[in-house]
């Protein structure tokens, strides 16, 4: 275990597959038939479902559902303002306690549900088309309100409130982390507490958190380089990266494979490692892409869940039955016994 963690004890539990299997998963389009569907094309059920949300978003409610009643583990992919929308808040606000009312719904919705989630937190965070990321696409900075800095404080600021315990605890990390109590609270005893109903012990959902950014950071910035994002090892509970056929240049398998052997090296860190998103979205004629990916995630063992990005529709340019070949590949590829279609708990 390295030593960041080593130092704040016991490593929160990443809810991995059993025994060495894979989980494969895809995005969620908002509807119970359409998952059946795409289960069918490919002949295998889907262990995780990728639900999108938005910051105060009422997508956690919905998704729960959905991830119930496919017998899914969700993994929530959390943005501030998807799909080109006004962000609603800055990394520095989260920072400062600005969106804490949405940090405490979301773990208290995932505690009373019992289940499984995965948080996609802020993905491909080193992009600048997303609202979270430091730099514009000319390479100027975005202020101190999107810096790095913020960027990890908000992270911190996230984990440490949505993982729960005793608020009094949690409090004292974020004011040794140099954050603002839950509330931004004057003390643990605050009358802020009570007015809100915020109990003295908070909920402790059965979360992992996902650290997915571009292995190339856009632009192409040392400062806007994945590591610049990394808030600690105690603060992540997987590491992943996305790659798609449409960009799958031998330069971007190069960027894919050191990423992973940096970030992903069982020698050297204890993560599990994602494909966070992957498609055979314009450039998968032959099947080649999809299955020169499997087969490395067959035989890089730290690899332990993939998920196919379909977009948030149906019979969109992403959907597998654009592509024949590719899904003759996938059919056969998630036969294989390391890919395990249903997590421990979702079968019923």
């Amino acid at each position: 275990m390295p030593a960041a963690a080593q130092a704040h004890g016991k490593r929160h539990e990443a809810f991995v597959p059993p025994h060495h299997k894979i989980f494969h998963g895809v995005t969620d389009t908002g509807s119970v038939k359409d998952f059946h569907v795409f289960n069918k094309r490919v002949g295998a059920h889907a262990a995780l479902m990728m639900s999108f949300g938005r910051w105060n978003g009422q997508h956690i409610g919905q998704g729960l559902h959905r991830w119930r009643v496919t017998h899914t583990r969700g993994v929530l992919s959390l943005s501030t303002a998807p799909g080109g929308q006004p962000e609603e808040i800055s990394p520095r606000g989260i920072a400062r306690g600005f969106g804490d009312r949405y940090i405490l719904g979301v773990g208290q919705a995932i505690a009373r549900s019992g289940q499984v989630v995965y948080i996609r937190l802020f993905p491909e965070m080193n992009g600048y088309w997303n609202p979270y990321s430091a730099f514009n696409s000319d390479g100027s900075s975005r202020g101190p309100s999107h810096s790095t800095h913020a960027f990890r404080n908000a992270w911190k600021r996230i984990v440490t409130i949505v993982r729960g315990g005793k608020r009094g605890k949690i409090n004292r990390r974020l004011r040794k982390l140099g954050m603002p109590r839950i509330y931004r609270a004057h003390s643990n005893g605050d009358r802020v507490y009570s007015r809100r109903n915020v109990s003295r012990m908070l909920p402790r959902p059965r979360v992992a958190f996902m650290w997915v950014p571009q292995t190339i950071g856009s632009p192409a910035l040392a400062a806007n380089t994945p590591g610049r994002y990394w808030p600690g090892g105690q603060y992540v509970d997987w590491i992943g990266a996305d790659i798609y056929s449409k960009f799958a240049t031998p330069g971007i398998w190069s960027a894919f494979r050191r990423f992973y052997s940096r970030w992903g090296n069982p020698h050297r860190h204890h993560w599990p490692f994602i494909v966070g998103e992957y498609s055979p979205w314009d450039n998968d004629y032959r099947g080649a892409f999809t299955r020169r990916l499997f087969n490395w995630a067959l035989h890089h063992r730290r690899v332990r869940a993939l998920v196919y990005y379909r977009s948030v529709t149906a019979n969109n340019p992403f959907d597998i039955n654009h592509w024949p070949r590719a899904r003759t590949v996938l059919r056969g590829k998630l036969n294989n016994r390391r890919f395990d279609p249903y997590a421990p708990g979702t079968r019923r």
